[in-house]
C-alpha cells in the first residue's frame, strides 16, 4: 500500500518553510520519542504551524489516508 501525501511539501517555493517548520518540529518534540500518539500530535502542530506562519493548508498523512493507522 502506498502512503499518500500533500503535493504542496514538493512544490519548489514551498520546500524552505516546510524545512523551517520541521526543524522547529524538531526541537519542540525532542525526547518525546516515545509519545504514544505521536504522529498525530506531530501532524496537528505541523499544520497549525503551517498555516499560521504561511497561510500553507496542508493535509496531513493521516487525512489523505484515513483507513491507514499510523501509530
Amino acid at each position: 500500500m502506498r502512503i499518500k501525501k500533500d503535493l504542496k511539501e514538493f512544490l519548489p517555493w514551498n520546500k524552505g518553510k516546510f524545512k523551517k517548520v520541521e526543524t522547529m518540529l524538531a526541537k519542540e518534540f525532542s525526547g518525546q520519542e516515545n509519545l504514544i500518539g505521536k504522529s498525530s500530535i506531530y501532524w496537528a502542530r505541523k499544520k497549525k504551524l503551517l498555516k499560521e506562519l504561511y497561510n500553507i493548508d496542508w493535509k496531513t498523512p493521516q487525512e489523505l489516508n484515513p483507513d491507514t493507522i499510523f501509530d
